[in-house]
Parts: structure tokens; C-alpha cells; sequence
């Protein structure tokens, strides 16, 4: 069966981006099938200057386009990049050969506009994924406000909803939200973000972490990902604040990324001398498996928005298949799933009193803590391996594809 696959992001385990994508094409291709990816360009080499480039990785047909965008744009400028973008993925679309199944995944929502439209054109199924739900989101932070934008952006997620014969979700709230905006259930098929058992493991720790950054000693709350407006960055101050004002020597802070809100941490850090907060750059997803093994636990924080509690944040599920217990602010779905395997601890968003309470508890329960993270691998690898998310989602492109040809 030969697949199109468009996602803005797609990035490999090199990077230090997501790899959902990547995990699930390269398994598609083991399961036999063409795929072609349609992405912008994120490639870190920055001597690039071709406006379209392309590899084959892991089997994988992979179009690079050449778009500007960084997290530090303004929302104007976002717009003008996913714009330029969903044009020039549309005319790759346009001119690939016919595929048999077209799959496009958010966000940005503009990214489900050349699959549909490929996958019109060249008489195909449309199949849409969407890992965040937009426009909400963006409308709830406060940075899509224009109202004509907004009815734009409304009637394009309905066009995308109802052209797709099925929506991938990646979690329970994102499905909920769109049964009550009254998409059938029958099309809506979940796949959560899942768990890399061959690269993030209990046993795979990078013993010489702590030493470098003089960590040996301490209880360490690992941070990594996005650093951006929903990321809840000022609990993770907040909480190392207070930590360091109450004698909690004993916990340290490692924060792993980039985004928007990066700068205001970095000066928050230094304004109120919080030498238990350590800021560390992006890193490729391979080195950063095996820092996630040095930690004692993770944190997978978010921003007060009842919105973002629908998430289905990678960090989470790198976390759990490293055998490391989750401290978590979303309510909802995940805080029930880690709950009731015994697999981390739940904080109230935007609570940093909440936070430093919790780390300083757990700091001091070594035994707990070793027991919740034997839990959260066992969760990893009954509920969110891998290869039992991919496959239910190949499975389903599989299934689309078949009943095309039937028709």
C-alpha cells in the first residue's frame, strides 16, 4: 500500500524533537507498505539552502521543505510560516503518484489541508490525526483571538473532521471533545502517544550525568521538552524557589529544552539565585534516554488551561518506559492511568507549593520511589508499548486502504 504522510515536525531519534511520526513510518514500512512523509525542513545542518530536499531514512521517503519557523515567533508570524507551508505541502502532494491511503497529522491544523486536498484530487481516503485540539488550544491561551480567525479556523477543523473517514486521537479528552462536537464515534479511532522500550529503559541511565553537573548527591526532577506559553515553566521555578527558601538541599531541578518562555526562566534563575534549577539546551533523543534513566523522577507540568488536561505529552511515556515515576499536573485521563497503576503523584497546575511539597516528600522515600518506577515500566509495557500503538494505527490505515479499493 503506498501512504502519504504529512506532518510538519517529522523528526528522527537524532533530534531532539518528537518521533512519533518517524516510529510509526518506519513501521509501516515493515509491515510492507511505501511511505512517503511530506515535512518541513528540521534538519539541523545549517548549511542547507535547497528549498526541497530529500532522504530515505529506515526505508522511509522523506520531503524536507524549506519553511522559517521557530517557537520564538510571534503568532502572526507562525500563521505566515504554517500558511507557506500547507501551500507548498500541498503541491507536493499534488505532484507525488497516487497513494493508496493519505494521513496527515496535527498540529498546526493547516497541516490537514493538503492531505485532504491530495487526498481529493488524486481520489484517495483521508485519514486525520490530531495530537492537540486546535483551534482550542491557541484560543484559550489567548494567542488566536481575531474573531474572523477563529471562525476560519472552526470551519476548517469541521471540513478536515467530516472529510476523514476516520480521527486519530491522542487521548481520552480529545476524544470526548469531539464526540460532543457530534463527530461519529465510529471514525474515531485512539492512539495515545506511546513508549520507546528499546530506547528508554530502566537499565539505559547515563551514569556520568550527575557527576558532570554535580547532581551526585541530590534527588533529581527532570523537566525535558517544550519550554513554550502551555508548558507551566513558572510551577517549575516556583517549586525550586521554595525548595531552596525551606533548606530542601536535598532536591535539585533539571530543566532539558527551548522555547518562548526559556529566556524568562533563565532570568528568573539568575534574579532569585536558584542554584537548585539547572537549564540544560535541546538534546537528541538518544543522549536524552539516558539522562532520563539518571533521574529519580520526572515532571510532566502544563499550564493552568482546562484545555491542555486533554494532552498526550511524549515526556510522559519516554518516563514510564524508563521505569521513572511521574510527578504530573494534568487531571483527567493520565492522572487516573498513573494513579491507578501506582506509577507517580499528582499536583495541582500552576501549584508550585504543591510541587516542592510533593519532591520533597518523595526525596525522602527512596523504597517508594523505586517501587513507583518498577510500576510505571510495567505500565509501559502493558498499555503504551510501541509497537501495539503502531500497529493499531497501521492497522487502521490498513482497514481504510482496503475498504477504498472495495468501493
Amino acid at each position: 500500500m503506498r501512504i502519504v504522510y504529512f506532518h510538519q515536525y517529522f523528526a528522527t531519534r537524532d533530534s531532539a524533537a518528537a518521533t512519533r511520526s518517524f516510529e510509526i513510518a518506519r513501521r509501516l514500512v515493515r509491515r510492507g507498505h511505501q511511505v512517503t512523509v511530506v515535512s518541513r525542513d528540521t534538519r539541523e545542518a545549517a548549511a542547507r539552502r535547497e528549498l526541497v530536499g530529500r532522504e530515505r531514512i529506515d526505508g522511509i521517503d522523506v520531503i524536507y521543505i524549506r519553511m522559517p519557523y521557530s517557537n520564538y515567533y510571534s503568532m502572526p508570524m507562525r500563521i505566515a510560516s504554517f500558511l507557506g507551508f500547507m501551500l507548498a505541502a500541498s503541491v507536493a502532494g499534488l505532484v507525488l503518484p497516487r497513494p493508496d491511503v493519505v494521513f496527515a497529522t496535527s498540529t498546526p491544523l493547516t497541516i490537514g489541508v493538503p492531505g485532504l486536498l491530495t487526498a481529493r484530487i488524486k481520489r484517495a481516503p483521508f485519514v486525520f490525526e490530531i495530537r492537540d485540539l486546535w483551534p482550542d488550544v491557541p484560543i484559550a491561551l489567548g494567542v488566536l483571538r481575531n474573531k474572523r480567525l477563529i471562525w476560519i479556523a472552526r470551519a476548517l477543523e469541521a471540513a478536515l473532521y467530516n472529510g476523514a473517514e476516520r480521527v486519530i486521537v491522542l487521548s481520552e479528552g480529545s476524544r470526548d471533545a469531539l464526540l460532543e462536537q457530534g463527530i461519529d464515534g465510529a471514525k474515531i479511532v485512539f492512539a495515545p502517544n506511546a513508549s520507546d522500550l528499546d530506547l528508554f529503559s530502566p537499565g539505559n541511565a547515563d551514569r556520568g550525568f550527575r557527576e558532570r553537573h554535580g547532581l551526585r548527591d541530590k534527588f533529581v526532577a527532570l523537566y525535558t521538552g517544550a519550554m513554550g506559553r502551555a508548558n507551566g515553566t513558572d510551577q517549575l521555578a516556583d517549586a525550586a524557589a521554595l525548595l531552596r527558601a525551606s533548606g530542601e538541599e536535598a532536591v535539585a531541578l533539571v530543566a532539558i529544552g527551548d522555547g518562548s518562555e526559556r529566556p524568562r526562566l533563565e532570568e528568573r534563575r539568575r534574579r532569585e539565585r536558584l542554584d537548585n534549577l539547572l537549564l540544560l539546551p535541546p538534546m537528541p533523543k538518544r543522549e536524552l534516554a539516558g539522562i532520563v534513566g539518571a533521574a529519580d523522577v520526572t515532571l510532566t507540568l502544563f499550564a493552568p488551561y482546562p484545555v491542555l488536561q486533554t494532552n498526550s505529552p511524549n515526556k510522559l511515556f519516554d518516563s514510564l518506559a524508563a521505569g521513572r515515576p511521574v510527578v504530573l499536573n494534568l487531571d483527567g485521563w493520565l492522572r487516573r492511568t498513573v494513579a491507578e497503576a501506582g506509577a507517580g503523584v499528582y499536583v495541582p497546575a500552576g501549584d508550585g507549593e504543591a510541587l516542592a511539597v510533593a519532591l520533597a516528600a518523595l526525596a525522602r522515600e527512596p523504597d517508594v520511589v523505586r517501587e513507583m518506577g518498577v510500576r510505571a515500566h510495567a505500565l509501559a509495557e502493558s498499555s503504551f508499548a510501541r509497537d501495539t500503538i503502531a500497529d493499531r494505527l497501521a492497522d487502521t490505515l490498513e482497514a481504510v486502504g482496503a475498504a477504498a479499493v472495495r468501493d
